[in-house]
Formats: C-alpha cells, structure tokens, sequence
C-alpha cells in the first residue's frame, strides 16, 4: 500500500466506483493512497438519496475499517441528507449552481434565495454547503463563486475551489485562491485541456471547443502553484482528486500516479515553507 502522509486529507470522488460494496471500496481508495473519499449519494451507488438516512452512518463506519473518512458527500440538499451528514459526521454537501433559464444575473437572485435556507439547515445540523465552479452553463471559476459568495456566512456556505475549472478559464491559482479563501472548505484537483471538436474548416457555425479532462502532466491546470500557496497559507481542509478523465481506461493507475505527483508537490513546497520559516 502507497505511504499516506497523516498530515494531509487526500480525498478521492468515487463516481467512478459505483459496484463494489463498500467495504471493497474503502479497500480499493486506501491502496490507491488515499485516507479520505467524496461519496456520490445518487441512485446506483453505494448510497441513494432513499436510504441516506440509514446507509450513509454505516457507510462511514464500514470505509473507517480500512482508514478512510469520508470528507463530502455529493447530493441533494434535502432535510434527511443534512440530518444524514450530521449522524454519520460528513462535514461538507458538494452541490454546483447552474445558470437559470433567466440569465446569470436572476441566477444570482435566486441562488442567493435558496443559500438563505441552505443556510438555515447548515446551522441546525452543523453541516456546510460547498460550492463548486463547473465550466459553460453553470457558476463556471473562482471569480464567478465570489461573486455569488459576498453576503454568505462561511461557517455555513463553503467554496470549492476547482484547478480544471479555474485552467479553463486561464486564472492563475493564486488569484482564485485569494478570493475564495474565506469561505474555502476544499481543494479539487484535475486538470484539463481544450480541443476541437469539430470540422475546422470554414464554416457558418462557430467552432466548436470542448475540455478534455486528462492527467496533472498533460491538462493546463497548475498544481504546484496551488498547493504551493495552500501550503504557505496552512490550509487544512480536504484535497480531493475527482478521478475525472475523458479517457477512463487505466483509471486507477491515472488516480494513483495523479496522486503520487500532488503529494511530491505538497513535500517539495513543505520543503521550501520550512526552509523560509
């Protein structure tokens, strides 16, 4: 089994791994390296939205048998997922904001309405709401969820910040870092790049240009100045790898060797924080 460094939260999205029981799953997350998973809480995985009330406790006694927490859920954010998370002790809902039919300035509106009463159910269950940035038609970059974040409590509304989604949107670590830092609960790392997807010849139509999520090595995100600054600024929360790549062939390799390289980033950074303090 890969060395876990104890000092880290390394996190991994499981959406990939919906038919292992998970007992196996925990298994499988804790040779890849990691201590920690988000679990999708969907139907056709290890936990549906109809059974979270029951299933999501007792996954998170069984993944602790093989040294794995489970840090967020990715759900729904109904009353019995907030009572859910609170019983089974997950401390962060993932959700992301897609733009309504009304445009990004009524989504603002609205969104902001609805954290009101996320909000709410926040503070009675002692669970916090996590946003995450997601390209095209939803809240898409750091600066996006900044906006949107203004007049939110952290202790009950948390951000995510995304290196595929910021890449993307070609902004650098540091500055989305920044401006989330206050409300900031995670860190997901993936990364991606642009391709075209169709005929580039002239046409009528405009090009057509999609993301390509792939590994650390190959996609635009930068890694090392994120955990660069996360290590400088002591950042303690969960550093999830979403296990997200257009090409899923050799996924658990590409997990494992993603991981690999996050952690030697985090040392080589740890090394340099020490060297100046």
């Amino acid at each position: 089994m890969p060395h876990t460094d104890p000092t880290t939260t390394w996190s991994v999205f499981t959406k990939p791994w919906r038919e292992p029981r998970i007992g196996a799953l925990g298994e499988l997350v804790a040779t890849m390296g990691f201590n920690a998973v988000e679990l999708p809480v969907r139907p056709g995985y290890q936990v549906t939205p109809d059974d979270v009330s029951a299933a999501l406790p007792a996954a998170v006694r069984e993944l602790a048998r093989a040294g794995v927490a489970v840090t967020s859920i990715a759900s729904g954010t109904d009353e019995a997922t907030f009572a859910a998370c609170a019983d089974a002790g997950v401390p962060l809902i993932r959700i992301m904001v897609p733009i309504g039919s009304g445009g990004y300035a009524a989504t603002g509106v609205e969104v902001r309405r609805t954290l009101a009463g996320l909000s709410e159910s926040a503070e009675r269950h002692g669970v916090r709401v996590a946003i995450q940035p997601h390209y095209d038609d939803y809240i898409a970059d750091s600066s996006e969820l900044f906006a949107l974040l203004q007049d939110e409590d952290p202790r009950f509304v948390a951000a995510i910040w995304d290196a595929a989604h910021d890449a993307l949107a070609r902004k650098r670590p540091e500055h989305g870092l920044e401006l989330l830092w206050p409300w900031l609960g995670m860190i997901n790392l993936k990364s991606a790049y642009y391709a075209r997807t169709d005929d580039p010849a002239p046409s009528q139509g405009d090009p057509v240009w999609e993301p390509v999520f792939t590994d650390a090595r190959s996609g635009m995100a930068e890694w090392g100045r994120a955990i660069r600054y996360l290590v400088e600024r002591e950042f303690a929360g969960p550093i999830c790898l979403t296990a997200e790549y257009t090409d899923e062939s050799d996924l658990v390799a590409k997990v494992t060797r993603d991981l690999a390289d996050a952690r030697s980033l985090r040392a080589a950074a740890q090394d340099v924080a020490g060297a100046v303090r």
